[in-house]
């Protein structure tokens, strides 16, 4: 018992405590999602990039496509007025997409997100570097992604309401 306590307690430090984005911003009523920056090296394709998909007319579709479109239907859902001059921008920058190749039970995602209103002034900012995103029962890896890349865009976008 005493030999396994301290491994103990070097076990759950090393775990910490979960990172958390800061709270919603306050006080938007419109957002205009910029195009997602893919910075990770990899393309992320998550359909249409074979030849047999591109000769069938499948679009092609990447994660930063499905991250951007579901942010922007998140959004709008929520009663967010979608786009416009006058509008804060959402944007995405992506770092680090990585499966648990072969098993497909998580995406492990890294990314900064920046909410600012068009003359700059930053309303929220917040990042994630270890964001493991749960993929099970995922049967290929392109599922894998777009089930990943619409659990960050749901989850970056938790609990904002739109200004009333």
């Amino acid at each position: 018992m005493q030999r396994t306590f301290p491994l103990l307690v070097v076990v759950l430090a090393a775990c910490g405590v979960g990172e958390r984005l800061p709270p919603p911003p306050s006080g938007v009523a419109a957002i205009a999602v910029a195009a997602v920056e893919n910075k990770t090296g990899s393309k992320l394709v998550v359909s249409g990039d074979s030849y047999v998909a591109r000769w069938i007319g499948r679009e092609r579709r990447t994660v930063d496509d499905v991250l951007a479109r579901e942010l922007e239907t998140t959004l709008r859902e929520r009663g967010f007025s979608m786009g416009g001059s006058s509008a804060a921008r959402l944007r995405v920058v992506l770092r680090r997409f990585e499966p648990d190749l072969p098993q497909l039970a998580y995406v492990t995602v890294a990314l900064t997100a920046t909410l600012a209103d068009p003359d700059g002034t930053v309303r929220w900012s917040g990042e994630r570097s270890t964001w493991l995103v749960s993929t099970a029962g995922s049967p290929s890896l392109e599922a894998a992604y777009d089930t990943a890349a619409r659990t960050v865009a749901r989850g970056l976008v938790d609990g904002w309401e739109p200004k009333r």
